[in-house]
């Protein structure tokens, strides 16, 4: 009990000391949890299945024209000659790629991006199983569904709904068989409806006896002591035996529990942080460093506050006090700020979480009665925090020598030496970090603004898709042309394409490869409108209109990579013969590398129609555009988009977005942080030499002599730091970089602005500090001695 009263003695008395940790150590603990949170979630991803290990999905792949693999679905007739003829398999199932639909609900169609076609082995193979139905014969009827318990609560509230009817826009009218239990969230595999793979619509019949290609993913249970090396002669054998031997070199098989962190489970998702070991190792990374940060300021403050109790430590050796108890007081000590920092911080993290999760497009929780094992995370890093925080203040504080501290002599060297390490280590984090979150604000902003190779100021952009019907493309541009502000009116594919459609097989120098080759379809005067530049042959305006339907303008990279010299007149692989090459443009985000494109004269594949208005006129422009519209029957006002905005929209960079966000928020914090550290640190050296500079004034010196002699040292110690970060800050932002093609050229002024940054605020707060000393009575300050 004495330990507790002395302790709380102890915080009570140093009440600046214990704030400034208590916000410190909080902080740090309540990132250290949130990423914790994180990596636990990404680990445990998919794992649990009971037969995860076991599962093996089968990959196909073949090669572009630049060498670089593709996957496309494996043979379905392969699927199920190894389901039924290989001792390896257990069982397997087939599982559809994510579909999209929309159901009724009401007199209301809601959209899904989670449809998809399977068979009852669904529920063999994998850990899914059903609130109502009997999963055997769940999906064995063709017009049958198995829809999700979110889903099943929308449409059917409070109801047991088998055997009622689910309308799908595209499927027809459903019955219900089956309604699946929720699925843990750290499943990559998410189900809206489950249709059947027998169902007309589902495509399958179509390639039952292909045994090149197929469709959707095939996921094989195999024995346990399986070998996989078996499973592929097994499936050399099965395609030899059908004549397509060669193909069995392109053929793997991926663990199940690896597909998510290896981002090979072929699925579309919200995967912005997600299955991405990279954003493990960031996050774990950054976690433990503003911890560490956290820390090292309570080492530094602790240490330099013994400069108040090394006479009270020597006047409690003198009446008996042992090393031990010493130790074992500053432990406490300790143990008890941590404790109450942990407190703040898991109420924090509960306040927290639903922000992080819509932040990072996670679905953490911190729910210790439905995972009873997330209580070894607190724990874990009160333990942490203790032994890192306390174990060296309470040794030194505790060994100094008895006659020394009553004669006012301090060991300083040793921990002076250790405690300048801190700092050294704090500002690297900060600068590093700062040069991180600087880069990645950069590097998105130098995709957003860059040159996209086309004009495309003043475009309005409209689908044609409106209400589940397409307009009329030239009754609409008739309309629009009455109205006095547009310009010009015309359709193209920019500037987003359309899906690539599957790759096509081409011979270059004698080899056969294949090639992805995105096509879109523009009216005759697109390029009036959007400018590309022209670098051999024409574009449509200057073609007859009876040719019009035979020819394409490709970009320069189609040019190259279908090795077209000369490229006028040449024929692509649809047949369509080549007038013009424009400079390559983007019909993306700059994310991704340019692929090989070609625009075609195809009216009945216009998709959009985009118009060009003047300048200062728009609003005026969308209203008449909207009153325009009401003729084709539209209840709802259409959307429609600026051209030169399409790429500012957040979901084009949303991961590049977000990631700012993080590291402005982490930088922030680490810095405030490690500034709280060093405004404390400021101030008990500066209590310390108050002698030292009250001598000094007497002496003569001014404020500036006193601002040198003070702090010299410390701004030794950052530029030190920033010798120590900035190379591997740039070595690593180097390494995030390489996964853009297009990115920026240096990182020098990020570097500098750190620089000057950390040293503006340290200089602030030293300043500020050696102010008010430097005010205080020479006379007041060393009358005692």
């Amino acid at each position: 009990m004495k330990y507790f009263k002395t302790t709380f003695r102890s915080l009570k008395r140093e009440k600046a000391f214990t704030l400034i940790n208590l916000i410190g150590l909080s902080i740090g603990m309540f990132c250290f949890l949130v990423t914790a949170l994180y990596v636990k979630d990404e680990v445990t991803f998919d794992r649990w299945h009971k037969n995860a290990d076991q599962i093996y999905m089968a990959t196909f792949h073949m090669q572009r024209e630049d060498g670089e693999p593709f996957n496309v679905s494996p043979s379905y007739a392969l699927f199920n000659a190894l389901k039924k003829e290989s001792p390896e398999v257990i069982n397997a199932v087939n599982i559809d790629r994510n579909g999209w639909d929309n159901y009724k609900l009401g007199e209301e169609w809601i959209q899904t991006k989670d449809l998809y076609f399977t068979s009852s082995e669904l529920f063999e193979v994998f850990d899914f199983s059903l609130k109502y139905g009997d999963s055997k014969t769940a999906l064995n009827e063709p017009l049958s569904v198995v829809i999700s318990s979110e889903v099943a609560e929308t449409l059917f509230p409070g109801e047991n709904p088998i055997g009622k009817n689910i309308s799908l826009k595209n499927l027809g009218d459903l019955s219900v068989l089956g309604v699946l239990k929720p699925i843990p969230k750290n499943s990559h595999l998410q189900f809206d409806f489950i249709a059947s793979i027998n169902h007309p619509k589902s495509r399958y019949s179509n390639v039952l006896d292909d045994w090149v290609y197929g469709k959707g993913f095939s996921y094989f249970l195999l024995r346990e002591g399986y070998s996989l090396d078996k499973l592929l002669r097994d499936t050399e054998e099965l395609l030899e035996r059908n004549g397509q031997k060669e193909l069995a070199k392109n053929y793997d098989f991926l663990k199940f529990s690896d597909l998510y962190l290896s981002q090979k489970t072929g699925r579309y998702g919200n995967y912005m942080f997600g299955g991405q070991k990279k954003y493990i190792y960031i996050f774990s990374l950054i976690g433990g460093l503003i911890l560490f940060v956290a820390c090292f300021n309570y080492i530094n403050l602790a240490t330099s506050s013994s400069i108040n109790t090394t006479k009270q430590m020597g006047i409690r050796k003198v009446i008996g006090a042992s090393r031990s108890g010493l130790i074992a007081n500053k432990m406490l000590e300790t143990l008890f700020l941590a404790f109450f920092s942990l407190v703040i911080a898991l109420i924090g993290v509960e306040i927290a979480l639903p922000y992080v999760n819509e932040l990072i497009g996670k679905q953490l929780t911190f729910n210790l009665v439905e995972s009873p094992d997330l209580i070894a995370l607190p724990a874990l890093v009160l333990i942490v925090v203790v032994l890192i925080s306390g174990i060296y203040p309470a040794v030194v504080l505790s060994s100094f020598n008895l006659s020394s501290v009553l004669r006012g002599v301090s060991r300083t060297s040793k921990s002076g030496i250790f405690k300048k390490s801190l700092i050294v280590l704090q500002f690297t984090i900060c600068s590093g970090l700062l040069v991180a979150a600087l880069a990645i604000r950069g590097q998105a902003d130098f995709l957003i603004n860059m040159d996209k190779g086309y004009n495309e100021e003043n475009i309005m952009s409209m689908s044609l898709y409106q209400e589940g019907q397409k307009l009329n493309y030239e009754t609409l541009k008739g309309k629009l042309l009455t109205i006095p502000q547009i310009e010009a009116i015309t359709s193209s594919p920019l500037p987003i394409f359309p899906p690539p459609p599957p790759p096509s097989i081409v011979e270059i120098d004698g080899k056969k490869f294949a090639i992805f080759f995105l096509t879109g379809a523009a009216d005759k005067n697109f390029n009036e409108m959007f400018q590309l530049e022209i670098l051999e042959g024409t574009d449509f305006s200057q073609v007859p209109d009876s040719e019009l339907s035979e020819v394409a303008i490709i970009n320069e990279t189609a040019k190259k990579k279908l090795g077209l010299n000369p490229a006028i007149g040449a024929k692509l692989p649809s047949g369509k013969r080549v007038i013009g090459v424009v400079n390559d443009f983007f019909y993306q985000s700059a994310k991704n590398e340019i692929d090989p494109a070609s625009i075609e004269y195809s009216p009945r594949n216009f998709n959009n129609i985009q118009f060009s208005y003047r300048e200062g006129n728009k609003d005026q422009v969308l209203a008449q555009v909207e009153l325009s519209l009401k003729d084709f029957g539209l209840k709802s006002t259409p959307i429609l988009s600026e051209v030169s905005g399409v790429f500012d929209d957040q979901s084009y960079y949303e991961a590049e977005a977000t990631l700012k966000k993080i590291f402005n928020l982490l930088t922030g914090t680490v810095i405030l942080v490690a500034f709280l550290g060093l405004f404390a640190l400021a101030s008990y050296e500066t209590n310390a030499r108050e002698k030292e500079i009250g001598i000094m004034k007497v002496l003569g010196a001014n404020y500036l002599h006193l601002l040198k002699a003070l702090n010299k040292h410390f701004f030794w110690l950052m530029f030190l730091a920033f010798a120590i970060s900035l190379p591997v800050t740039f070595y690593l932002v180097e390494k995030w970089l390489q996964a853009f093609p297009y990115r920026l050229e240096s990182l020098g002024s990020f570097g500098l602005t750190s620089v000057l940054t950390i040293t503006t605020i340290a200089a602030i707060i030293l300043g500020f500090h050696c102010y008010f000393s430097a005010q205080k009575n020479p006379v007041d300050v060393l009358k005692n001695e």
